[in-house]
């Protein structure tokens, strides 16, 4: 609009300076025509404006009424007295984590920790970060309600994430949100999909980097997890002292069976095979009767 306000007055000054040497019939027409040229060159400017891709642009007019979006990349034509708001339709970050300080950016924004209790009551600080997109469309009516994307960013987006953040911490207990936090993350971001979609957002990915407890719950997680570990060891050790038992039954009841199969195999008749195999291999052989107390000496 400042082009446009400086163009005329340039082709004003030009106009009544061409205007007064012609009407004198005195040299310097020419050179008053000098910021007529001037003047129509900066209006160009208020009359062009690009779009770059991943941006759309409203067109507002002087009274305040909207004229319209341009979403194709490139170069557009406008009237001096409208007015160009770019909004940007992809690559948009919100991110909270730890103490950082507040700084907005178009549709991006950067903040402090989301503060939520959980379904036990218990408090904790979560580092969480939403990528989000915005239908073209949709820019007209997001002006209408919010203004320029940074004030839409500042007064919904951001206060719309934290608002979803603490309402579905309440959803889970404590265990849950430091062991599972997945589940946490989808329920945040299927309510906020839900509810953005409607005025033309599309959530893209909630990330939930991390989730703070005070120390004393931290501790007691901690001691849970000690003694869980130490349940789960004992759990180990009592099975592998079974699996030691049962292999050392099956051993002994192997060999107990072969004892059993080698005890029936050995008949009277089979021991007296054996006997007399092993006499027949002596060198000497002396008979004697039974129960006689002959001795017997050997060369």
């Amino acid at each position: 609009m400042i082009w446009f306000v400086i163009s005329i007055i340039l082709l004003l000054f030009s106009a009544a300076v061409t205007g007064v040497a012609l009407s004198n019939n005195v040299k310097g027409a020419g050179i008053g025509l000098i910021p007529g040229l001037v003047g129509l060159l900066l209006l160009i400017p208020a009359c062009l404006y690009s779009v770059d891709v991943g941006e759309v642009a409203v067109i507002r007019n002087m009274g305040g009424s909207l004229a319209g979006h341009s979403e194709d990349a490139g170069f557009h034509w406008k009237t001096p007295w409208q007015s160009v708001i770019k909004y940007d339709t992809r690559n948009n970050l919100i991110n909270f984590y730890k103490d950082t300080d507040y700084k907005y950016d178009g549709g991006s924004a950067v903040g402090k920790q989301v503060t939520v209790n959980d379904r036990s009551g218990a408090s904790a600080d979560i580092d969480i970060q939403v990528n989000y997109s915005l239908d073209p469309s949709a820019a007209e009516y997001l002006y209408s309600e919010y203004g320029k994307q940074q004030t839409f960013t500042q007064n919904y987006i951001s206060n719309d994430l934290r608002s979803v953040a603490r309402e579905q911490s309440g959803r889970f207990d404590t265990l849950t949100m430091l062991t599972n936090r997945g589940e946490y993350t989808k329920a945040v971001q299927d309510v906020l999909a839900a509810k953005w979609r409607k005025i033309g957002l599309t959530v893209e990915q909630v990330s939930v980097q991390d989730v703070r407890y005070g120390e004393a719950i931290t501790k007691k997680y901690t001691e849970a997890q000690a003694a869980e570990i130490d349940k789960q060891k004992a759990l180990n050790e009592q099975q592998v002292a079974k699996t030691e038992a049962e292999t050392k039954k099956i051993k002994a009841q192997g060999e107990a069976d072969a004892n059993a199969v080698l005890n029936e195999s050995l008949t009277d008749n089979v021991l007296k095979q054996h006997y007399i195999d092993a006499l027949s291999n002596a060198d000497q052989l002396v008979v004697v009767p039974d129960g006689a107390d002959t001795l017997v000496q050997t060369k």
